[in-house]
């Protein structure tokens, strides 16, 4: 897999929410399942702040149409989280 884009943005209006957007594409020349993914939310000093696991249900919303992601196929995801502590300033993206 390929992270093709990433963001982890304060959500205006709602204090403590932030919203986590990325796009990401199946390079492998067969089918996969879809992966999980890594958040690590870090501080200015690169101090981790928060940590999560994300399953394909979690950042899918519900089961995907497809159990799995094509060769080439790209998607795109958006969720909202809960800020895990103030200063969150970096973050950290891996497939798991």
């Amino acid at each position: 897999f390929s992270m093709l884009s990433r963001d982890v943005i304060a959500v205006p209006g709602r204090a403590g929410v932030l919203r986590v957007q990325a796009s990401f594409r199946n390079d492998a020349a067969w089918p996969q399942p879809w992966p999980a993914l890594q958040l690590t939310l870090s501080d200015a000093n690169g101090r981790p702040l928060g940590a999560r696991r994300f399953l394909p249900r979690d950042y899918l919303d519900d089961a995907p149409e497809q159990a799995l992601l094509g060769p080439g196929q790209a998607t795109q995801l958006a969720f909202d989280i809960v800020e895990p502590a103030p200063g969150v300033v970096s973050f950290d993206f891996r497939f798991d």
